[in-house]
């Protein structure tokens, strides 16, 4: 008799390969994110496009659509805990997963800091000279409000950014809406970080993600004495609690009103939409 194989499921076939797709879609997102940051922020005084607030906006949303095409296979490309957690709230992504996900989000985006702060070291030290590295160059790395932007407005900008990422996430990925055909979600989705940046970028810094404010400022609280946690009244707290509040915000919004009202009116997928290594969405294993 001819024996049978049976190929047994490896390790990263299941969360484990979810989650290194998800710390290295979340470290390009860093690299490329933070990077135009750091050109943005180093290297004033040029007199050129590269000190124009065009450069982040544009620069965050391609950092994004990278990001979403090294994951979106195989994790779903959330690169984001807060879409993380309002994917589990709506039902979309088992509990279980959601820790291991925020924890190699938030690695990614720390190991990418950390580069960042190494390629970008000659460029620090001429700007920082004998000053606090978290007071001259923080704003590279994490997010702050500007300093006639209380503490309520910050939350307020940061909750209502990230609900309207989150909602519009699902809108582009519901393929019974008006779906984006051809693997282009992430260019998408990009030009929506892009839109969220112009139009409420400028109180906070707009960080709408908190592994992407909290891995860099963790970075930066090791090379500066813990001065990122304190900086800005511990001002800290706001790019995790308002994102993932307004994350899950947002998801609600969309289920309860036009995801009702496409469920009620019968549409099923549109024409010959693929779904399979739909970004951002529940993986299949």
């Amino acid at each position: 008799m001819a024996s049978r194989v049976v190929q047994r499921p490896t390790a990263l076939a299941g969360t484990m390969g979810e989650c290194i797709a998800e710390f290295f879609g979340t470290m390009v997102l860093i690299l490329f994110g933070d990077g135009c940051v750091a050109t943005f922020a180093l290297f004033t005084g040029l007199g050129s496009f590269a000190n124009e607030w065009i450069v982040i906006i544009l620069g965050w949303g391609l950092a994004v659509m990278l990001g979403i095409y090294v994951a979106g296979a195989i994790s779903g490309a959330h690169i984001n805990p807060a879409v993380t957690l309002a994917l589990a709230v709506r039902g979309k992504l088992a509990w279980n997963k959601v820790l291991p996900y925020w924890g190699a989000q938030i690695l990614g985006a720390f190991v990418a800091a950390g580069i960042l702060f190494f390629v970008y070291h000659g460029a620090i030290v001429n700007m920082t000279g004998a000053k606090n590295v978290a007071d001259a160059v923080g704003g590279v790395f994490y997010t702050s409000p500007k300093s006639f932007v209380g503490m309520f407005g910050a939350f307020g900008d940061e909750f209502i950014g990230t609900a309207l990422l989150v909602g519009l996430i699902f809108a582009i990925t519901d393929g019974r809406n008006q779906p984006v055909q051809g693997n282009i979600n992430p260019l998408i989705i990009g030009l929506l970080i892009v839109a969220i940046g112009a139009s409420f970028g400028l109180n906070t810094g707009y960080a709408i993600n908190p592994a992407r404010d909290f891995g860099p400022r963790l970075w930066m609280a090791i090379v500066s004495g813990g001065a990122s946690f304190s900086a800005n009244d511990f001002y800290f707290w706001i790019p995790i609690v308002a994102p993932l509040a307004g994350g899950v915000v947002g998801a609600v919004i969309y289920d309860f009103t036009i995801g009702r009202v496409i469920t009620a009116k019968g549409l099923l997928k549109s024409g010959d939409t693929e779904t399979k290594g739909e970004a951002v969405r529940e993986p299949a294993i």
